[in-house]
């Protein structure tokens, strides 16, 4: 190891630090919500914001090359494994993914889910605006999806239960019916 520049120790302490970085991304994103990050799972931005303070490390020669490397490896198979178990264990699933939130539902916005979702009634206006309707009350749903994006359901679709299994807040819609 010590002809890549680069001790035993040392080692150790890139494993350490890509391990605690991407874990703490991952935390983070948790604790503070699917609208940090739009467009792209946690877990795969948590991957590339790693491997861009990797890079940017090495191009401003901070840690050799050869502990770069080892620290990509290390977040390759993070991520990798990460995938796996999000798509294998529904527990690390849970654990790691936040719920999409039902954010208002047959014109009426919900206070409760926007302050969960830290979103706020003009973000619901927009999306709403977005699809092309002029009233709240075309929707029979307003949903802050899991990637941070806001989607919108017309009224007068069908509701297909399994569909909103996972949208937390989905009961409300569920017992009111399509």
């Amino acid at each position: 190891m010590h002809a890549l520049g680069l001790t035993w120790t040392e080692a150790g302490l890139v494993v350490i630090t890509a391990f605690g970085t991407y874990t703490a991304m991952l935390l983070l994103s948790r604790i503070f919500g699917q609208r940090q990050f739009t467009q792209a799972t946690t877990y795969d931005l948590t991957f590339v914001f790693a491997i861009g303070s990797l890079i940017g490390r090495v191009i401003l020669v901070r840690v050799s090359l050869a502990a770069a490397v080892l620290g990509l490896v290390v977040l390759f198979c993070l991520h990798a494994a990460t995938g796996w178990l999000h798509h294998h264990v529904p527990a690390f699933h849970r654990l790691t993914q936040n719920r999409p939130i039902l954010l208002a539902h047959g014109g009426e916005v919900l206070d409760a889910a926007l302050r969960d979702a830290h979103t706020s009634h003009l973000e619901v206006y927009e999306a709403v605006r977005l699809q092309g309707l002029a009233s709240l009350e075309d929707t029979l749903a307003v949903v802050l999806e899991r990637s941070g994006e806001i989607s919108v359901i017309r009224r007068g679709v069908s509701v297909q239960e399994g569909l909103w299994r996972e949208v937390a807040g989905s009961e409300r819609l569920l017992q009111r019916g399509a």
